[in-house]
């Protein structure tokens, strides 16, 4: 079975009004296991949420990916603004720094 279409993906359904556009789809174009996509919530507000297109953890059903939400419905995280991702990324994964903070 292919993996979860992640324009299916509706979950956490309290917090997610609709799948805007798929930004990166890790299935068709470029398998490489996890779709990004630009979700509106409720609220109106608008953010992006990132899934694995797999769950190797799930062996009855591995194609909803992860995360999940019982009872196996296929969820989004939704992340961070993107810019303090990028911030804080950038700071852990410098190739300078030497110690974890």
């Amino acid at each position: 079975m292919p993996p979860f279409n992640p324009l299916d993906v509706i979950f956490p359904k309290n917090r997610i009004l609709r799948v805007v556009r798929v930004l990166h789809d890790g299935i068709i174009n470029n398998p490489i296991g996890f779709c990004i996509a630009e979700l509106e919530l409720h609220d109106g507000i608008h953010c992006f949420g990132i899934r694995h297109n797999w769950n190797d953890w799930n062996e009855e059903n591995p194609d909803i990916g992860y995360p999940t939400c019982r009872p196996g419905n296929p969820t989004w995280f939704i992340l961070p603004n993107p810019q303090e991702l990028i911030f804080v990324m950038n700071n852990v994964f410098n190739p300078e720094r030497t110690t974890l903070e």
